[in-house]
C-alpha cells in the first residue's frame, strides 16, 4: 500500500516536470492559460474546467479559457464577477471568494448545502441534462500571494463509465503548486508582451518627440515654420534654405516637381513664413476646370456677363487680396488665360467678366507645375513672357526617391494621422515594412507612400503591429536587374562586372527575403553592418536596387 503511494506521487510529479516544461515554451498568454487549464484536467480527471482572468481595473474576474463540452456548448454562458468592495455579497460566489481570500474549495457535492450560490450551476445542470457533483477551485496567485484569476476543476471521473468522484485531498498541494508554477509564468509572459509593446511605443515616441522638437527649435530661433512638411534630408533642407530666402519677401515663386512632391505645402510654407502670411491663402488647380469656368473662377464676374450670371461673383484673385493665390498646374493653363494672368501680375489689377473697370489687388502670385515650362514653350502651348514672370525665384522640389531618408519620419507621421483619423491605435511597426518600403520606386512619390500607410493602417488589427503583408501589392516587389551580358558588351572593367555581380546577388536575398536585411545578411554569410555597407557603397536603397 505505501508503495502503490509512493509510486502514484512519483508519477504525479513526473506529470507535474512535463507539463511544467511544455508551459514554459509557450508565450502566447491565451494558449498559454488553456495548457494549464488542460494539465490541471490531466492531473485531476476533471471532466471540465475554466480560468477566470483578473482584468486590469482589478474589479472583476471574466472567464478566459473554457474546456468541456459542457460548458462550451451551454445555453447559460459564464458571466464577469464582479469584486468591488460594495458587492461583498458576491462573497457567496464560489470564485470571489476564492479569489479574495485566496483559499482552494474543495466541495465533494454541490447539491448538498456548502454555503455558497450556486443557482447558475443548477440551471445550467437543467437545461443540459448534465448533473454536476465534485469541484475544486483553485486561486491563481503567484509566490507572493497576489492574485491572477480563479480555476474552476468539474467533476472528476477516472474513467469514462466510472462515477463522478470527489477530488482527493492529496491533489489539491500538486495543483495548487503546478498553479503557482504556471500562474508566473503567464505573468512574465504577459509582461514581456507589455514591455515589447512599450519599447515599441517608446521608439515610436522619441521619433515623433525628435521631430516635433526640431520644428519647435526652428520656431524658437525664429527660422521657418514648417510643421507639415517632414524632411531632413540634405535635399528637403536645400528647399527650405531656399524658401527661407524668399520668405521676406513678396516675389512670385515657381514651384517644379513630380507629381505627389508636396507642392502645394510647400507653396503653404512660402506663404506662411511672408509678409502676406496674415492674409488668406487660395489654391486653385488650373487643371480641374475647363477654359471657360476656371476664367470665371479666377477672374469673376459681374451680373449679366454671361447667360445664368443672375448676381456679382467675386473671383479667386480678388479674394486673395492681401494674401497670396497659388496656381496649382498652371502648365495646364490655356494660352487665352495666360495672357490675362500675365497681365494680372504686371500691372497688380484684375477685371471681372463683363466688367469695365479694373479693380486693384494687393496678392503674392505662386504658381507649381509637374511639367517641362521650356519644353512647352518650343511647342506653343506655354507663353514664354509668362514663364519668366513666373520663374522669378524657381523652387525645384526632389522626389521621394532622392530624399529616403525622409521616409521612415513620413511613414510615422502618416500612422499618427491615420490613426487618430480612424481611431485606430497601432502599437508599432516591423522592420521589414521599412525595408520593403525603401525598395519600392514609388514613382507617386509622397502622395503613394500616404496611400500606402492609409491602407496598412486599415488592414492592420486593433491595437496591432503594421506587418509586410498589410503593404497590399507591395508584398511581392521584385528588384528589377539586367542581364550581366550587357555589362560585356559595353566593355566595362573586371572591377566593375565583380561589383556588378555582388549587388546582383545582394538584391536578389534582399528580394527573397522581403527587404529584410537581417535575414538577407545571414543568407550571405555576412554581418548586417557588413551588408548596409555594401547597401551604401551600391546605391542599392538609393536607387532601389536598379542594377545593369
Amino acid at each position: 500500500m505505501i508503495e502503490q503511494s509512493i509510486e502514484d506521487s512519483l508519477l504525479a510529479l513526473e506529470e507535474l516536470v512535463q507539463i511544467n516544461l511544455s508551459i514554459t515554451r509557450e508565450k502566447d498568454l491565451h494558449l498559454l492559460l488553456d495548457k494549464i487549464l488542460t494539465a490541471a484536467r490531466k492531473l485531476t480527471a476533471a471532466e471540465a474546467g475554466c480560468i477566470y482572468i483578473l482584468d486590469r481595473t482589478k474589479r472583476y474576474l471574466h472567464p478566459e479559457v473554457i474546456q468541456g463540452d459542457y460548458l462550451q456548448n451551454s445555453v447559460v454562458p459564464l458571466h464577469k464577477v464582479d469584486l468591488r468592495p460594495d458587492r461583498r455579497p458576491n462573497m457567496e460566489a464560489i470564485t470571489a471568494y476564492t479569489a479574495l481570500s485566496g483559499q482552494i474549495v474543495n466541495i465533494s457535492d454541490v447539491y448538498t448545502y456548502s454555503g455558497f450560490n450556486f443557482d447558475d450551476l443548477y440551471h445550467r445542470d437543467r437545461l443540459s441534462g448534465i448533473r454536476t457533483r465534485s469541484l475544486l477551485v483553485i486561486p491563481l496567485t503567484d509566490y507572493e500571494g497576489v492574485s491572477l484569476g480563479v480555476m474552476q476543476l468539474f467533476n472528476r471521473r477516472v474513467s469514462e463509465k466510472g462515477e463522478v468522484e470527489a477530488f482527493p485531498a492529496k491533489l489539491e498541494a500538486f495543483v495548487r503548486a503546478f498553479a503557482v508554477q504556471a500562474v508566473v509564468v503567464a505573468e512574465n509572459t504577459r509582461l514581456l508582451v507589455e514591455n515589447r509593446n512599450l519599447i515599441v511605443q517608446l521608439d515610436e515616441t522619441n521619433q515623433v518627440l525628435q521631430i516635433e522638437n526640431e520644428a519647435l527649435r526652428n520656431r524658437m530661433s525664429g527660422k521657418l515654420m514648417v510643421d507639415e512638411i517632414i524632411g531632413q534630408s540634405a535635399a528637403m533642407k536645400k528647399v527650405f534654405s531656399l524658401i527661407e530666402k524668399i520668405a521676406d519677401s513678396t516675389a512670385t515663386a515657381l514651384i517644379q516637381g513630380e507629381t505627389g512632391t508636396g507642392k502645394e505645402l510647400i507653396a503653404a510654407c512660402v506663404h506662411r513664413n511672408g509678409p502676406h502670411r496674415d492674409g488668406p491663402f487660395i489654391a486653385q488647380n488650373c487643371a480641374a476646370l475647363p477654359e471657360d469656368l476656371l476664367e470665371s473662377e479666377l477672374f469673376g464676374y459681374r451680373k449679366g456677363a454671361f447667360s445664368g450670371a443672375t448676381n456679382h461673383k467675386k473671383g479667386l484673385i480678388e479674394a486673395a487680396e492681401g494674401g497670396t493665390l497659388f496656381l496649382d498646374e498652371i502648365g495646364d493653363m490655356p494660352l487665352k488665360l495666360q495672357a490675362k494672368i500675365l497681365r494680372v501680375l504686371q500691372e497688380r489689377e484684375v477685371r471681372p467678366l463683363g466688367s469695365l473697370e479694373s479693380i486693384p489687388v494687393n496678392i503674392r502670385v505662386l504658381a507649381a507645375t509637374h511639367q517641362d515650362l521650356p519644353k512647352l514653350i518650343e511647342q506653343g502651348r506655354f507663353r514664354e513672357d509668362l514663364f519668366y514672370r513666373l520663374n522669378v525665384f524657381p523652387i525645384e522640389l526632389p522626389p521621394l526617391r532622392e530624399r529616403r531618408d525622409d521616409i521612415p519620419a513620413l511613414v510615422h507621421h502618416f500612422i499618427c494621422q491615420f490613426s487618430q483619423q480612424y481611431g485606430k491605435p497601432i502599437s508599432g511597426i516591423k522592420p521589414q515594412v521599412f525595408d520593403l518600403i525603401l525598395s519600392l520606386p514609388l514613382p507617386g512619390n509622397i502622395r503613394e507612400l500616404r496611400n500606402i500607410v492609409e491602407r496598412a493602417v486599415l488592414l492592420a488589427d486593433q491595437e496591432g503591429v503594421i506587418e509586410p503583408q498589410h503593404l497590399t501589392g507591395y508584398e511581392t516587389h521584385e528588384v528589377p536587374v539586367t542581364p550581366l551580358e550587357q555589362e560585356l558588351e559595353n566593355g566595362a572593367s573586371l572591377k566593375d562586372i565583380m561589383g556588378r555581380l555582388e549587388a546582383r546577388v545582394i538584391a536578389r536575398h534582399l528580394q527573397r527575403h522581403n527587404g529584410n536585411q537581417t535575414r538577407t545578411a545571414d543568407a550571405l554569410g555576412v554581418s548586417r553592418r557588413s551588408l548596409v555597407e555594401k547597401l551604401g557603397r551600391y546605391d542599392l536603397r538609393e536607387k532601389n536596387c536598379e542594377l545593369n
